[in-house]
């Protein structure tokens, strides 16, 4: 196919891949500059353009033509979207340990996203990203990207309850997985508060206040440390069901 010939399509095909790079995980760190962004995009679609279904959709005039590039953004934009949830997820767990640890006030902050963050969810977050790329799931995304204009022809993309339903749900999936990740040490961290209730009713003169603080953040890092290697275990599956749950997405797409 003849990038010139094509350069309406191309030009869409270009849009996608951009908009995917602007919210998908790593790739879409904010400190990435833009133009770096959208030129990664330009070379994906240099790429992929060749291999594309046959059968490119005719535009009857210049408003149809502008929708479908709007379409395509949108498109591009919620495919990367959805697969940072999937990050975000072991992001909020280390977030919530924060919260019970004691380390909410905390926060640190992070230059990649230019926002703040808590201690364990940085930790979190650069370990989940260390294991994104052991289970080579950069590589994950962008096949995730060629199957997307496969599944999802050129001007064909539609957007209707049915899709909203099934994001909410992704969404929703995956802040129960960040609590359940959580759990183990914030149960630890209860049982923590339980015995210093106790000690408070039993002995009033000790400031149970400020003993909590440094036995706490003891014990949750001593929980921690002895389910990390599970934890491992855990964001490893959860990268590799980000494949299964991308393609699900994309079948499930109105046409």
């Amino acid at each position: 196919m003849s990038y010139l010939n094509q350069a309406e399509f191309f030009f869409l095909v270009v849009v996608r891949a951009a908009s995917f790079f602007v919210t998908a995980p790593f790739f879409g760190i904010r400190g990435v500059p833009v133009p770096v962004k959208a030129g990664l995009g330009v070379l994906v679609a240099v790429l992929i353009f060749p291999v594309l279904p046959a059968g490119q959709p005719a535009f009857t005039g210049a408003g149809a033509y502008a929708l479908a590039v709007l379409n395509e953004a949108l498109a591009g934009m919620a495919l990367g979207y959805l697969a940072g949830l999937f990050l975000s997820a072991v992001q909020v767990a280390g977030q919530l340990l924060d919260i019970h640890m004691g380390l909410g006030m905390a926060t640190l902050f992070d230059p990649q996203n230019a926002a703040t963050t808590t201690v364990m969810g940085q930790f979190f977050t650069i370990l989940g990203l260390l294991l994104f790329f052991q289970v080579d799931g950069h590589h994950t995304l962008l096949l995730a990207l060629q199957e997307s204009f496969r599944l999802l022809p050129l001007g064909g993309v539609h957007f209707d309850g049915n899709i909203t339903w099934a994001v909410v749900k992704l969404f929703t999936g995956m802040f129960s997985l960040a609590v359940r990740m959580a759990v183990p040490v914030i149960v630890v961290i209860l049982i923590a508060d339980l015995a210093l209730s106790l000690i408070a009713r039993t002995v009033p003169q000790l400031n149970v206040f400020i003993l909590g603080f440094p036995l706490k953040i003891g014990l949750g890092l001593l929980a921690l440390i002895a389910v990390l290697p599970l934890l491992v275990t855990v964001f490893r599956n959860i990268f590799g069901q980000m494949e299964h749950d991308l393609a699900l997405l994309l079948r499930s797409w109105p046409r």
